[in-house]
Protein backbone atom coordinates (compact mmCIF):
# COMPACT_ATOMS: atom_id res chain seq x y z
CA UNK A 1 0.00 0.00 0.00
CA UNK A 2 1.37 3.41 -0.97
CA UNK A 3 1.82 5.97 1.77
CA UNK A 4 -0.37 9.06 1.84
CA UNK A 5 2.59 11.02 3.20
CA UNK A 6 4.66 13.28 1.00
CA UNK A 7 7.85 11.29 0.50
CA UNK A 8 9.04 12.96 -2.70
CA UNK A 9 9.17 16.53 -3.93
CA UNK A 10 9.92 17.20 -7.61
CA UNK A 11 11.88 14.16 -8.67
CA UNK A 12 12.32 10.54 -7.61
CA UNK A 13 15.92 10.18 -6.45
CA UNK A 14 14.83 9.12 -2.96
CA UNK A 15 15.07 5.40 -3.68
CA UNK A 16 13.41 3.24 -1.04
CA UNK A 17 11.50 6.30 0.25
CA UNK A 18 8.36 4.32 1.05
CA UNK A 19 10.33 1.42 2.53
CA UNK A 20 12.48 3.88 4.48
CA UNK A 21 9.40 5.53 5.89
CA UNK A 22 7.93 2.19 6.96
CA UNK A 23 11.21 1.07 8.49
CA UNK A 24 11.59 4.24 10.56
CA UNK A 25 7.93 4.03 11.54
CA UNK A 26 8.60 0.52 12.77
CA UNK A 27 11.47 1.79 14.95
CA UNK A 28 9.25 4.59 16.26
CA UNK A 29 6.53 2.17 17.33
CA UNK A 30 8.81 0.76 20.02
CA UNK A 31 8.17 3.84 22.18
CA UNK A 32 5.31 6.16 22.97
CA UNK A 33 6.20 9.83 23.13
CA UNK A 34 4.64 12.19 25.67
CA UNK A 35 1.76 14.34 24.50
CA UNK A 36 2.48 17.92 23.54
CA UNK A 37 6.22 17.33 22.88
CA UNK A 38 8.04 19.76 20.56
CA UNK A 39 11.04 18.49 18.58
CA UNK A 40 13.67 20.88 17.22
CA UNK A 41 15.26 19.01 14.32
CA UNK A 42 18.35 20.17 12.42
CA UNK A 43 18.35 18.36 9.11
CA UNK A 44 19.67 18.51 5.57
CA UNK A 45 17.23 20.01 3.10
CA UNK A 46 17.26 16.94 0.84
CA UNK A 47 14.33 15.11 -0.63
CA UNK A 48 15.78 12.00 1.00
CA UNK A 49 15.06 13.57 4.41
CA UNK A 50 11.29 13.42 3.88
CA UNK A 51 10.65 9.88 5.19
CA UNK A 52 12.44 10.64 8.47
CA UNK A 53 10.72 13.99 8.81
CA UNK A 54 7.30 12.45 8.24
CA UNK A 55 7.88 9.90 11.00
CA UNK A 56 9.03 12.62 13.41
CA UNK A 57 5.92 14.65 12.66
CA UNK A 58 3.70 11.70 13.57
CA UNK A 59 5.48 11.27 16.90
CA UNK A 60 5.60 14.86 18.12
CA UNK A 61 3.00 17.53 18.72
CA UNK A 62 5.17 19.83 16.58
CA UNK A 63 8.46 19.44 14.73
CA UNK A 64 10.47 22.60 14.20
CA UNK A 65 12.55 22.00 11.08
CA UNK A 66 15.90 23.83 11.02
CA UNK A 67 17.42 23.32 7.55
CA UNK A 68 21.17 23.02 7.22
CA UNK A 69 22.08 26.06 5.19
CA UNK A 70 24.36 24.37 2.67
CA UNK A 71 21.61 22.18 1.26
CA UNK A 72 18.85 24.71 1.88
CA UNK A 73 20.56 27.17 -0.45
CA UNK A 74 20.33 24.66 -3.30
CA UNK A 75 16.95 23.12 -2.47
CA UNK A 76 14.94 26.03 -1.09
CA UNK A 77 11.81 25.08 -3.03
CA UNK A 78 11.67 21.85 -1.02
CA UNK A 79 10.58 23.90 2.00
CA UNK A 80 7.08 24.25 0.51
CA UNK A 81 6.76 20.46 0.53
CA UNK A 82 8.13 20.26 4.07
CA UNK A 83 5.71 22.92 5.30
CA UNK A 84 2.83 20.87 3.93
CA UNK A 85 3.62 18.00 6.33
CA UNK A 86 1.16 18.04 9.26
CA UNK A 87 2.65 19.26 12.55
CA UNK A 88 5.76 20.65 10.84
CA UNK A 89 6.98 24.24 11.10
CA UNK A 90 10.03 25.62 9.28
CA UNK A 91 12.06 28.15 11.25
CA UNK A 92 12.22 31.75 10.15
CA UNK A 93 15.25 32.59 7.97
CA UNK A 94 16.99 34.40 10.83
CA UNK A 95 17.59 31.17 12.76
CA UNK A 96 20.46 29.75 10.76
CA UNK A 97 23.75 28.17 11.87
CA UNK A 98 25.49 31.52 12.33
CA UNK A 99 22.62 33.02 14.33
CA UNK A 100 22.40 30.01 16.65
CA UNK A 101 25.99 30.56 17.75
CA UNK A 102 24.49 33.31 19.89
CA UNK A 103 22.91 31.81 23.04
CA UNK A 104 20.33 34.60 23.09
CA UNK A 105 19.13 33.60 19.62
CA UNK A 106 18.88 29.98 20.77
CA UNK A 107 16.65 31.04 23.64
CA UNK A 108 14.58 33.21 21.28
CA UNK A 109 14.00 30.21 19.02
CA UNK A 110 12.80 27.97 21.82
CA UNK A 111 10.60 30.67 23.31
CA UNK A 112 8.99 31.29 19.93
CA UNK A 113 8.00 27.67 19.33
CA UNK A 114 7.16 26.36 22.80
CA UNK A 115 4.57 27.26 25.38
CA UNK A 116 5.22 27.67 29.08
CA UNK A 117 6.03 24.32 30.65
CA UNK A 118 6.00 22.45 27.31
CA UNK A 119 8.59 19.69 26.97
CA UNK A 120 10.98 19.77 24.03
CA UNK A 121 13.72 17.64 22.51
CA UNK A 122 16.63 18.76 20.31
CA UNK A 123 17.80 16.49 17.47
CA UNK A 124 20.99 18.22 16.44
CA UNK A 125 23.14 17.67 13.36
CA UNK A 126 26.51 19.39 13.43
CA UNK A 127 26.43 21.11 16.82
CA UNK A 128 24.04 23.92 15.87
CA UNK A 129 22.98 24.35 19.52
CA UNK A 130 26.42 23.76 21.07
CA UNK A 131 27.21 27.37 21.90
CA UNK A 132 23.78 27.97 23.39
CA UNK A 133 23.37 24.66 25.19
CA UNK A 134 24.30 25.89 28.66
CA UNK A 135 21.87 28.82 28.41
CA UNK A 136 19.13 26.46 27.16
CA UNK A 137 19.62 23.96 29.96
CA UNK A 138 19.65 26.72 32.57
CA UNK A 139 16.58 28.53 31.28
CA UNK A 140 14.57 25.40 30.43
CA UNK A 141 15.78 22.89 32.99
CA UNK A 142 12.32 21.39 33.49
CA UNK A 143 11.27 21.45 29.82
CA UNK A 144 14.30 20.24 27.87
CA UNK A 145 14.50 16.44 27.92
CA UNK A 146 17.93 16.38 26.27
CA UNK A 147 19.80 16.44 22.96
CA UNK A 148 20.69 13.75 20.43
CA UNK A 149 23.62 14.61 18.14
CA UNK A 150 24.27 12.87 14.85
CA UNK A 151 27.82 13.82 13.86
CA UNK A 152 31.36 13.60 15.21
CA UNK A 153 32.09 17.26 14.44
CA UNK A 154 28.89 18.14 16.31
CA UNK A 155 30.00 16.18 19.37
CA UNK A 156 33.39 17.93 19.25
CA UNK A 157 31.58 21.26 19.57
CA UNK A 158 29.70 20.08 22.66
CA UNK A 159 32.81 18.90 24.48
CA UNK A 160 33.99 21.12 27.33
CA UNK A 161 30.45 22.46 27.76
CA UNK A 162 28.83 22.13 31.16
CA UNK A 163 25.95 19.77 30.39
CA UNK A 164 23.42 19.28 33.17
CA UNK A 165 21.18 17.25 30.86
CA UNK A 166 21.93 14.15 28.76
CA UNK A 167 23.39 14.46 25.28
CA UNK A 168 23.19 11.17 23.40
CA UNK A 169 25.68 10.70 20.57
CA UNK A 170 25.16 8.42 17.58
CA UNK A 171 28.29 9.77 15.86
CA UNK A 172 30.64 6.83 16.30
CA UNK A 173 28.33 3.84 15.98
CA UNK A 174 29.47 0.94 13.82
CA UNK A 175 26.16 1.03 11.96
CA UNK A 176 27.11 4.47 10.61
CA UNK A 177 30.05 2.94 8.75
CA UNK A 178 28.13 1.84 5.60
CA UNK A 179 26.61 5.31 5.16
CA UNK A 180 29.99 6.97 5.77
CA UNK A 181 31.53 4.89 3.00
CA UNK A 182 28.58 5.64 0.74
CA UNK A 183 29.06 9.35 1.47
CA UNK A 184 32.77 9.02 0.70
CA UNK A 185 32.00 7.58 -2.73
CA UNK A 186 29.52 10.37 -3.33
CA UNK A 187 32.01 13.10 -2.34
CA UNK A 188 34.74 11.71 -4.58
CA UNK A 189 32.32 11.29 -7.49
CA UNK A 190 31.06 14.88 -7.32
CA UNK A 191 34.51 16.35 -6.70
CA UNK A 192 35.56 14.66 -9.93
CA UNK A 193 32.48 16.00 -11.71
CA UNK A 194 33.08 19.57 -10.48
CA UNK A 195 36.75 19.47 -11.48
CA UNK A 196 35.79 18.26 -14.97
CA UNK A 197 33.06 20.84 -15.40
CA UNK A 198 34.85 23.86 -13.92
CA UNK A 199 38.52 23.21 -14.80
CA UNK A 200 38.66 20.45 -17.40
CA UNK A 201 40.55 18.30 -14.88
CA UNK A 202 40.02 14.73 -13.74
CA UNK A 203 40.95 13.33 -10.36
CA UNK A 204 43.24 10.82 -12.03
CA UNK A 205 45.07 13.42 -14.14
CA UNK A 206 48.55 12.19 -13.25
CA UNK A 207 50.95 15.11 -13.24
CA UNK A 208 48.22 17.71 -12.76
CA UNK A 209 46.73 16.71 -9.40
CA UNK A 210 48.34 15.18 -6.35
CA UNK A 211 45.84 14.28 -3.66
CA UNK A 212 45.99 14.48 0.11
CA UNK A 213 43.43 13.41 2.71
CA UNK A 214 43.36 14.96 6.19
CA UNK A 215 41.63 12.65 8.65
CA UNK A 216 41.62 8.86 8.57
CA UNK A 217 38.25 8.07 10.11
CA UNK A 218 35.48 6.33 8.20
CA UNK A 219 35.10 9.16 5.70
CA UNK A 220 38.82 9.63 5.14
CA UNK A 221 39.45 5.91 4.68
CA UNK A 222 36.42 5.69 2.43
CA UNK A 223 37.75 8.49 0.24
CA UNK A 224 41.13 6.73 -0.01
CA UNK A 225 39.45 3.47 -1.01
CA UNK A 226 37.31 5.19 -3.64
CA UNK A 227 40.31 7.05 -5.06
CA UNK A 228 42.25 3.80 -5.29
CA UNK A 229 39.29 2.28 -7.10
CA UNK A 230 39.76 5.00 -9.72
CA UNK A 231 43.38 3.98 -10.18
CA UNK A 232 44.80 6.78 -8.01
CA UNK A 233 47.51 5.41 -5.75
CA UNK A 234 49.72 8.43 -5.02
CA UNK A 235 47.73 9.51 -1.96
CA UNK A 236 49.02 11.31 1.13
CA UNK A 237 47.13 10.98 4.43
CA UNK A 238 47.58 12.83 7.72
CA UNK A 239 45.82 12.60 11.08
CA UNK A 240 46.21 14.30 14.44
CA UNK A 241 46.42 10.84 16.03
CA UNK A 242 49.32 8.81 14.55
CA UNK A 243 47.67 5.59 15.75
CA UNK A 244 45.00 6.10 13.08
CA UNK A 245 47.67 6.03 10.37
CA UNK A 246 49.40 2.75 11.24
CA UNK A 247 47.17 0.54 9.05
CA UNK A 248 47.48 2.70 5.92
CA UNK A 249 51.03 2.10 4.60
CA UNK A 250 50.23 -1.58 3.97
CA UNK A 251 47.57 -0.32 1.53
CA UNK A 252 50.12 1.70 -0.44
CA UNK A 253 49.26 5.08 1.11
CA UNK A 254 51.88 7.67 2.03
CA UNK A 255 51.35 8.83 5.61
CA UNK A 256 52.68 12.23 6.63
CA UNK A 257 52.08 15.40 8.57
CA UNK A 258 49.71 18.04 7.23
CA UNK A 259 52.69 20.32 6.60
CA UNK A 260 54.38 17.66 4.45
CA UNK A 261 51.13 17.07 2.62
CA UNK A 262 50.90 20.73 1.69
CA UNK A 263 54.40 20.56 0.18
CA UNK A 264 53.36 17.73 -2.16
CA UNK A 265 49.61 18.05 -2.80
CA UNK A 266 47.43 20.53 -4.67
CA UNK A 267 44.07 18.85 -3.95
CA UNK A 268 43.17 18.12 -0.35
CA UNK A 269 40.11 16.36 1.05
CA UNK A 270 39.39 17.63 4.59
CA UNK A 271 37.73 14.84 6.56
CA UNK A 272 38.04 15.82 10.21
CA UNK A 273 34.95 17.98 10.71
CA UNK A 274 36.99 20.07 13.11
CA UNK A 275 39.80 22.32 11.84
CA UNK A 276 41.71 20.27 9.27
CA UNK A 277 43.59 23.31 7.96
CA UNK A 278 44.68 26.30 10.03
CA UNK A 279 45.42 29.90 9.17
CA UNK A 280 49.18 29.23 8.94
CA UNK A 281 48.60 26.45 6.38
CA UNK A 282 46.59 28.76 4.13
CA UNK A 283 48.69 31.87 4.73
CA UNK A 284 51.99 30.27 3.70
CA UNK A 285 50.68 28.64 0.50
CA UNK A 286 52.44 29.91 -2.61
CA UNK A 287 50.81 27.66 -5.22
CA UNK A 288 47.15 27.15 -6.12
CA UNK A 289 45.22 24.68 -3.99
CA UNK A 290 41.92 22.83 -4.40
CA UNK A 291 40.05 21.97 -1.19
CA UNK A 292 37.10 19.59 -0.80
CA UNK A 293 35.48 18.96 2.58
CA UNK A 294 33.10 16.39 3.98
CA UNK A 295 31.34 18.93 6.21
CA UNK A 296 31.79 22.66 5.64
CA UNK A 297 34.40 25.38 5.22
CA UNK A 298 33.37 26.75 8.62
CA UNK A 299 34.24 23.49 10.36
CA UNK A 300 37.35 22.55 8.42
CA UNK A 301 38.92 25.96 7.69
CA UNK A 302 37.14 28.45 9.95
CA UNK A 303 36.53 30.37 6.73
CA UNK A 304 34.78 33.45 8.20
CA UNK A 305 37.79 34.12 10.43
CA UNK A 306 40.24 33.65 7.53
CA UNK A 307 38.34 36.26 5.52
CA UNK A 308 37.93 38.63 8.45
CA UNK A 309 41.66 38.46 9.25
CA UNK A 310 42.58 39.11 5.64
CA UNK A 311 44.27 35.73 5.24
CA UNK A 312 41.91 35.04 2.34
CA UNK A 313 40.28 37.49 -0.03
CA UNK A 314 37.18 36.52 -1.96
CA UNK A 315 37.67 36.54 -5.74
CA UNK A 316 34.46 35.03 -7.13
CA UNK A 317 32.75 31.81 -8.00
CA UNK A 318 29.50 29.93 -8.46
CA UNK A 319 27.69 27.02 -6.86
CA UNK A 320 30.40 24.61 -8.03
CA UNK A 321 33.58 26.46 -7.00
CA UNK A 322 34.45 29.50 -4.91
CA UNK A 323 37.84 31.14 -5.39
CA UNK A 324 39.83 33.00 -2.75
CA UNK A 325 43.39 34.31 -2.83
CA UNK A 326 45.89 34.47 0.00
CA UNK A 327 48.47 37.20 0.57
CA UNK A 328 50.93 35.51 -1.77
CA UNK A 329 48.37 35.59 -4.59
CA UNK A 330 47.84 31.82 -4.56
CA UNK A 331 44.30 30.82 -5.46
CA UNK A 332 42.43 28.65 -2.97
CA UNK A 333 39.56 26.92 -4.78
CA UNK A 334 36.81 25.59 -2.50
CA UNK A 335 34.89 22.79 -4.18
CA UNK A 336 31.15 23.46 -3.68
CA UNK A 337 32.10 26.58 -1.72
CA UNK A 338 33.67 24.42 0.96
CA UNK A 339 30.54 22.36 1.59
CA UNK A 340 30.34 18.63 0.91
CA UNK A 341 30.88 18.15 -2.83
CA UNK A 342 27.42 16.71 -3.48
CA UNK A 343 25.77 19.85 -2.03
CA UNK A 344 25.14 21.62 -5.38
CA UNK A 345 23.36 18.59 -6.79
CA UNK A 346 19.88 17.24 -6.17
CA UNK A 347 21.14 13.98 -4.80
CA UNK A 348 20.38 11.54 -2.06
CA UNK A 349 22.45 8.49 -1.29
CA UNK A 350 20.19 6.20 -3.30
CA UNK A 351 20.83 3.51 -0.73
CA UNK A 352 19.03 2.38 2.44
CA UNK A 353 22.19 2.77 4.55
CA UNK A 354 21.08 6.31 5.37
CA UNK A 355 18.17 4.86 7.35
CA UNK A 356 20.61 3.19 9.74
CA UNK A 357 21.91 6.44 11.21
CA UNK A 358 18.49 8.10 10.96
CA UNK A 359 17.07 5.21 12.98
CA UNK A 360 19.83 5.63 15.57
CA UNK A 361 19.17 9.36 15.83
CA UNK A 362 15.45 8.67 16.09
CA UNK A 363 15.87 5.99 18.76
CA UNK A 364 18.11 8.24 20.85
CA UNK A 365 15.40 10.90 20.65
CA UNK A 366 12.72 8.37 21.56
CA UNK A 367 14.64 7.31 24.66
CA UNK A 368 15.04 10.94 25.73
CA UNK A 369 11.51 12.02 24.87
CA UNK A 370 9.76 9.09 26.52
CA UNK A 371 12.26 9.06 29.40
CA UNK A 372 12.47 5.30 28.95
CA UNK A 373 16.21 5.32 29.56
CA UNK A 374 18.00 6.62 32.64
CA UNK A 375 20.63 8.68 30.85
CA UNK A 376 23.06 10.61 33.01
CA UNK A 377 23.99 14.23 32.41
CA UNK A 378 26.69 14.79 29.82
CA UNK A 379 27.73 13.06 26.59
CA UNK A 380 27.11 9.35 26.18
CA UNK A 381 26.69 7.01 23.23
CA UNK A 382 23.62 5.07 22.21
CA UNK A 383 24.05 1.63 23.75
CA UNK A 384 25.43 -1.41 21.93
CA UNK A 385 22.11 -3.16 22.63
CA UNK A 386 20.21 -0.40 20.83
CA UNK A 387 22.67 -0.51 17.95
CA UNK A 388 22.20 -4.29 17.60
CA UNK A 389 18.43 -3.83 17.66
CA UNK A 390 18.56 -1.30 14.82
CA UNK A 391 20.95 -3.46 12.77
CA UNK A 392 18.72 -6.53 13.11
CA UNK A 393 15.57 -4.63 12.22
CA UNK A 394 17.25 -3.02 9.21
CA UNK A 395 18.65 -6.32 7.91
CA UNK A 396 15.26 -8.02 8.28
CA UNK A 397 13.38 -5.20 6.64
CA UNK A 398 15.60 -4.51 3.65
CA UNK A 399 17.47 -7.80 3.17
CA UNK A 400 15.27 -10.63 4.53
CA UNK A 401 17.69 -11.39 7.35
CA UNK A 402 16.58 -14.36 9.46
Amino acid sequence: MTSTHTLTHSYYSAFYAEKGYRFLEQIAQTHSMPRNLVVFSVMHCYEGSLPYLNVLCKLADHVIFIPKQATFCNNGSLLNTIQSIPNCDVVEPGFDKIALRDPVRCLDLIQQYTQEGQAFLILDHGGYFSQGVEAIFEAYDEQCVGIAELTANGIAKYRNRHLIKPLVSVAHLSIKTPADYEASECIVHYTDQILREAFGLKLNNLGFLTIGVIGSGNLGRGICKTLQGKGIHDIYVSDQDPRQLTALPRNGIQVCSTETMLEHCNLIFCCTGNGALHSAHIQSRRENLFIATVTSADDELNLPELVQQGTLQYVGGNKLVTEYQNRHGASIYLIAGGESANTPFKTGMGDPTLYLFEAAHLLAGLHLGSQSHSYAAGIQALSAQDEIFIAEQWLRYFYSYT
